[in-house]
């Protein structure tokens, strides 16, 4: 088998109301959705972040495709994405989008799931957390998210549709202060609940230090990336100890893995299948993690349900994914596969049991929301569309 053909298509998927963050904020999903197609005809699908930038990279890496058999798969990486081009040319995001799709051809040609070329799946479901953004007012004047109540009420809203176990609560939006009674808030009205804290490195090591020691007895699951730079989250663990503190920022490449963890500067990675490389990028990398002694849980970044039936297949295989999973999916008004989105239950999502990942592309849906995407005006991902022309600087509280 070869293959003949890649081809690419830039989405924009609306979002229920746009989500806010330390630097910047997103008024949609914006993804590039691979096709990649064989010479038996079997088409693997496949996803990416969007932006120019991402298309150069698979205008570059097509032609270094074009002829290889997809089942070489460890040839195919290291002809176009050895460690070095992905550290040195940053190909890392477009490859793991070209490696979901020749996984799926793989699965597609076996009749197997893309977990059981991983060596098989050992969950059949997959529980994730509640994403809680602060969020700007849709264009209909609702959705905003803006203050404690606010905050509380989104997450039993959410909570009640999906039946989520674990909030995720994205601060760094807000002042400190109003972000800890906004996380106090959060615990009295869900005492049982696992919540972790995600400021995405925008607190000075002081500051992050005096969040913890306020939050000490208010059962933190873990603090993710409340600094930035390794030196700085083991200032925080080593002052903090009582704290779980997570990293896809500080450390989310396989250099980091190994001075962050016999440094201490952690005790969870958070995995991604774009960050790291590919799904058996980020499985390997999630093994490193079990023999090292590290809890191993999963970043999300705006997947449309490529990208996630990616990260069920990668969860469905990791035995020391302890921690529910991110994902921004439940913001999503709708999807690019056939059958719409994939539904929770429970809090948990079925791992896809069909050929490959499971998914099939919705070429009317794929059409419209290319038609979107040319409309859409999609800034930087540090960028906030609201207030186009303000630089967002990293507050230091």
């Amino acid at each position: 088998m070869k293959i003949t053909d890649i081809r690419w298509t830039p989405a924009f998927i609306p979002i229920e109301a746009p989500l806010r963050y330390s630097i910047g904020s997103h008024p949609g999903f914006s993804r590039i959705v691979i096709e990649v197609e064989t010479d038996e005809g079997i088409t693997g699908l496949g996803e990416c972040y969007s932006g120019a930038s991402r298309a150069g990279q698979l205008t570059e890496l097509k032609p270094l495709l074009i002829g290889e058999d997809p089942m070489n798969l460890e040839r195919i990486r290291w002809k176009v994405a050895a460690p070095s081009s992905e550290k040195l040319f940053g190909f890392v995001l477009g490859f793991a989008g070209l490696e979901f799709a020749i996984l799926d051809i793989q699965g597609k040609a076996l009749k197997r799931s893309v977990c059981d070329l991983l060596g098989g799946r050992i969950r059949n479901e997959v529980p994730f957390a509640a994403y809680l953004f602060y969020r700007y007012a849709n264009e209909d004047g609702v959705g905003e998210v803006s203050n404690i109540e606010q905050m509380v009420d989104f997450a039993k809203e959410v909570v009640g549709k999906h039946g989520f176990k674990t909030l995720k609560y994205k601060n760094g939006v807000l002042p400190p202060d109003e972000e800890i009674d906004t996380f106090i808030a959060l615990r009295q009205a869900f005492p049982k609940h696992r919540i972790r804290l995600d400021p995405n490195a925008v607190w000075t090591v002081t500051t992050a230090i005096d969040v913890a020691r306020r939050l000490h007895d208010f059962n933190m699951e873990y603090l993710e990336d409340p600094v930035w730079g390794m030196r700085a989250m083991k200032r925080v663990n080593a002052k903090a100890p009582w704290v779980t503190l997570a990293s896809n920022m500080s450390v989310f490449a396989f250099e980091d893995l190994a001075p962050a963890i016999m440094a201490d500067v952690l005790d969870v990675v958070l995995l991604d299948p774009h960050w790291y490389g590919g799904i058996h990028r980020a499985k390997l990398a999630g093994q490193i993690c079990e023999a090292m002694g590290v809890d191993a849980g999963m970043h999300s970044g705006a997947e449309l349900g490529i990208s996630q039936a990616a990260m069920l297949h990668l969860a469905a295989c990791l035995p020391n994914l302890v921690l529910a999973p991110d994902s921004h999916y439940h913001h999503l008004t709708d999807d690019i596969i056939v059958g719409g989105k994939m539904q929770y239950k429970n809090g948990a999502m079925a791992v896809p049991t069909g050929p490959g990942l499971g998914v099939e592309l919705d070429r009317d849906k794929l059409a419209r929301y290319h038609e979107l995407s040319k409309k859409q005006e999609m800034g930087a991902w540090t960028d906030d569309p609201r207030r186009r022309g303000t630089v967002i600087t990293q507050p230091k509280w």
